[in-house]
């Protein structure tokens, strides 16, 4: 009898711990973020996919499958694409600081 009780017990604690981070990532989900929060949450993303974009280019033109002046373009190209967003990420962090 008390292996039953002992099993259903597991069972039951199993069930807790694998359905609440579902009920919790609900939760999370549903809080308001800040429209600036979000923005910045973005920018940082697509800062983190420009810089490497960058180290794969670099990769590239180490293994011989860029020429120079391709590897110069697309260098140039997405450096000034990370820097305006780090400006933009500045100037949103720089205004929530302010607030």
């Amino acid at each position: 009898m008390s292996e039953y009780i002992i099993s259903l017990l597991l069972v039951v604690l199993v069930s807790v711990f694998t359905i609440y981070p579902l009920f919790l990532g609900r939760r999370k989900q549903g809080a308001a973020k800040s429209p600036e929060g979000n923005r910045l949450e973005q920018l940082y993303e697509k800062r983190e996919l420009y810089y490497s974009s960058i180290k794969d280019i670099e990769l590239d033109r180490d293994m011989g499958k860029l020429s120079e002046q391709d590897y110069a373009e697309l260098i140039s190209r997405y450096k000034e694409k990370a820097a305006t967003v780090t400006e933009l990420i500045s100037e949103l962090e720089s205004g929530e600081r302010d607030a």
